[in-house]
């Protein structure tokens, strides 16, 4: 195929050039009537929608009306919808214990000094996380929840109460060091 300037190597043209030289009518895995007589299945379904087992469900299943019950049809005596009790057994579900309102509030001044407040309230945070965990104690009388948000507000607040401790201590280190230089005539 010569091709030159100004023409379109990609438009119509009578003569096709074939790379693998076969004519476009043959196909090079057969033609559909080979395939059906040779099926290594003995299935004349072409499209495999035919079940090679019998069965009508993929899953062996017994069919509705077959003289099966439908489990969720009617619920057995003793039992209520929605119930997850064996029969002959009663569930019991306790609501759950109050949240401790100093352990939330502990947790939250704790969250702040370390975050917004540059560590200045964290000891409130840790006045108020040491009352709550004693009402979140196991050992309470009457026990509280919220006993996760109570640690990690004692711990928020013991981190923010060093930090704090430390920054003053460095602070009262410099004004002494400035003390002792400017005394001493440097």
């Amino acid at each position: 195929m010569s091709t030159q300037w100004g023409q379109d190597p990609y438009g119509p043209s009578s003569e096709r050039y074939d790379p693998y030289g076969s004519s476009a009518s043959a196909d090079p895995y057969g033609n559909a009537e080979q395939h059906e007589a040779a099926d290594p299945y003995g299935t004349a379904d072409r499209h495999g929608t035919a079940d090679p087992y019998g069965a009508a469900d993929p899953h062996g299943a017994p069919q509705r009306g077959a003289g099966v019950q439908d489990p969720y049809a009617s619920v057995p005596s003793g039992l209520s919808q929605g119930s997850y009790a064996a029969p002959g057994y009663a569930v019991t579900v306790q609501p759950a214990p109050p949240s401790s309102g100093l352990g939330i509030a502990g947790f939250v001044v704790g969250l702040l000094g370390l975050t917004l407040c540059g560590t200045l309230v964290s000891p409130v945070g840790l006045v108020l996380s040491i009352p709550g965990m004693r009402e979140t104690s196991p050992t309470a009388t009457p026990p509280k929840g919220g006993r996760g948000l109570t640690i990690t507000g004692l711990i928020l607040s013991i981190i923010g109460t060093v930090a704090l401790l430390l920054i003053i201590a460095y602070f009262v280190v410099m004004f002494v060091i400035a003390g002792v230089a400017a005394g001493s005539g440097y």
